[in-house]
């Protein structure tokens, strides 16, 4: 049906990209819509424009109690993202007939990165958040922290605040630099945001402290350029924005056709998506663990036991008992998976020639790749190669 909907949403987050995405795609499939996008800075100017415009209905991301109070005014049918509860707390209260909240559990979210981390057998854990205090940011440190203390761990949590910061992340780095040379190795941090997160990686990597080897890096949203332009990449729960965003627009279509919607609408459980920054056997011992960070730290350089040996002052021996006592396999088994699972995902997700990849991962050429992918998986490449969906 035809539909004058306007949009409220902010523009600078990954997330609400995403959800502005789902809403543009069902618009566009389902109905002839029109849309009048604001960012939602100014809830005054963008409900002026509303109502000149003549909107036949809104979808909004909502986080005052104000606004929340001006847009119901309007009676105009209306999906609201996330609104503050008009009677303050956690009570909740039920919309009028023509509105629907749409709410996403914050605590799952941090559910979730604590039963990701307790799953692989971790013991030590850690939160960052963002720079300036958030109620989102809270609710999933409270999920987080609550679903370790059931299993009975603790969480060092990173709590300085700096609301500049948010916009100019050296304005701390010195802070949380200090605090994460105090975490013990083997630590599993959750920074809250994919930004915050590689602010963290960056600091790791500057101050020497391997990732995943010493510390395993896991942060939300999963904006693929971000998490997948880091060296080690970054793992991160998918939340599904577009999802999201699909939903609202499909709500607000069965309000506009007067069918009968649910007043509260909760969404889907988060996902975990796994990259490298998690994507390793905690490994006690420092020499094994430093051993790996080096392979890890630049895949396209073939090197040797040999080698990584004398850069850490032991023997190959020394080095192959540790491994074989920790990991169960040879260091050069090791080295090896981590290539092969590296080859692997650029395959799955990237264009790039199978010679290019193969470089890239340390192996001679295509042929050498092709040999080892026989000789472990049972065929070669090209069965893994990234298919263009378009």
């Amino acid at each position: 049906m035809k539909a004058k909907v306007l949009l409220i949403l902010p523009s600078d987050k990954f997330l609400h990209r995403q959800i502005l995405e789902g809403i543009l795609t069902y618009g566009r499939e389902h109905g002839l819509w029109q849309f009048h996008f604001e960012t939602g800075d100014r809830y005054d100017q963008a409900l002026g424009k509303g109502r000149n415009w003549g909107c036949s209905g809104i979808i909004a991301m909502v986080r005052e109690r104000s606004q929340l109070a001006e847009l119901l005014a309007l009676e105009k049918p209306s999906v609201l993202i996330n609104p503050p509860s008009p009677l303050g707390g956690r009570q909740k209260a039920t919309p009028p007939p023509h509105a629907v909240y749409v709410n996403r559990n914050q605590e799952d979210v941090g559910k979730t990165a604590a039963e990701y981390f307790l799953e692989r057998g971790y013991k030590q854990f850690a939160f960052v958040g963002t720079p300036q205090a958030a109620l989102w940011c809270e609710r999933r440190l409270n999920g987080f922290s609550k679903r370790l203390a059931d299993a009975g761990f603790s969480c060092n949590v990173y709590t300085a605040r700096a609301t500049a910061a948010a916009y100019d992340f050296s304005l701390d780095a010195d802070a949380i630099s200090s605090w994460l040379k105090k975490l013990h190795p083997g630590t599993a941090l959750y920074a809250t945001r994919d930004r915050r997160a590689l602010q963290v990686l960056g600091i790791c990597s500057d101050i020497g402290i391997s990732v995943p080897e010493t510390i395993s890096v896991l942060s939300t949203d999963n904006d693929e350029v971000l998490c997948e332009s880091t060296s080690p990449s970054l793992s991160s729960i998918f939340l599904n924005g577009e999802n999201c965003g699909q939903l609202c627009a499909r709500i607000l279509d069965r309000l506009l056709r007067k069918r009968k919607v649910e007043p509260f609408v909760d969404l889907a459980f988060p996902q975990v998506i796994t990259r490298q920054s998690t994507d390793s056997t905690l490994i006690p011992d420092p020499f094994l663990a430093k051993a790996l960070a080096i392979v890890r730290n630049d895949l396209s350089v073939p090197h040797t036991i040999d080698e990584i040996a004398r850069t850490l002052n032991v023997s190959n021996r020394t080095l192959e008992l540790k491994a074989r006592l920790v990991l169960g396999r040879t260091l050069k088994e090791e080295i090896d998976g981590i290539r092969l699972n590296e080859a692997v995902r650029l395959l799955s997700n990237s264009s790039e020639a199978i010679a290019k990849i193969a470089t890239m991962c340390g192996f001679c050429g295509a042929s050498h790749l092709n040999t080892r992918f026989k000789a472990v998986f049972g065929y070669g490449p090209s069965v893994f190669r990234y298919q263009d969906p378009r």
